[in-house]
């Protein structure tokens, strides 16, 4: 992927999340991911990860169990991290030429999540049509459509990883409150406000955005 068709995929994924129905169907896969961020997070501190829910206005929900308050924190703020991450993970396969392996991680994190976590009707749903265009992508695309597929997917989830840190970060100001993870680490950790941990998950958001920009560039 060159710089310019890296940019060009980031606009036209920022112009598709913004479509009508199909911008909030296409922007659950990084849902998803921000979802298993939190379950991968709990297992490994000794918890458990015991179900997620997706839900058609780009929300979702793990369901999880800790051993302790340490393991309850790092739970939750691994969310927005580990979407963060993964889109820097994403933009590496491709910069490797591992476009293909790319698409097996994808769809094993949609299978698994099928066959072990989703509870609810609309993440049936989604992660069943979603999963299926994948696997037709697999048997019947030409390694072309399979790359463009993939560029696409790759940059939906590297810019809602940056769009949903900034409205945390708004919300913990506007609405400390309700401000999802935000909230919930201010809950745990009281000294230090949630609009602190909107700051800080905006930044990391930025910083892997530029890591993944870098990479990118590199190519060059």
């Amino acid at each position: 992927m060159t710089p310019l068709s890296f940019f060009i995929y980031v606009l036209i994924a920022v112009l598709i999340t913004n479509v009508p129905l199909v911008g909030k169907y296409v922007s659950v896969i990084a849902t998803l991911v921000h979802e298993i961020g939190h379950g991968i997070a709990a297992i490994l501190f000794g918890g458990r990860l015991k179900q997620i829910h997706l839900y058609a206005n780009t929300e979702g929900m793990a369901l999880t169990t800790h051993t302790d308050w340490f393991s309850k924190f790092i739970t939750t703020l691994a969310g927005y991290i580990f979407t963060s991450a993964f889109g820097l993970f994403s933009i590496w396969m491709i910069s490797i030429d591992a476009t293909k392996l790319l698409i097996f991680t994808y769809l094993a994190f949609l299978v698994l999540t099928l066959l072990l976590w989703i509870r609810n009707f609309y993440g049936f749903i989604w992660i069943i049509s979603f999963g299926g265009l994948f696997l037709l992508l697999l048997i019947y695309a030409t390694d072309f459509y399979q790359e463009q597929i993939i560029y696409l997917i790759t940059c939906v989830i590297f810019t809602e990883s940056i769009k949903s840190a900034f409205i945390i970060m708004y919300l913990s100001f506007k609405q400390p409150q309700e401000a999802g993870d935000a909230t919930s680490l201010k809950e745990i950790i009281k000294v230090i406000p949630a609009s602190l941990w909107g700051i800080f998950f905006f930044i990391q958001s930025l910083y892997f955005g530029w890591q993944g920009i870098r990479l990118i560039l590199n190519q060059v």
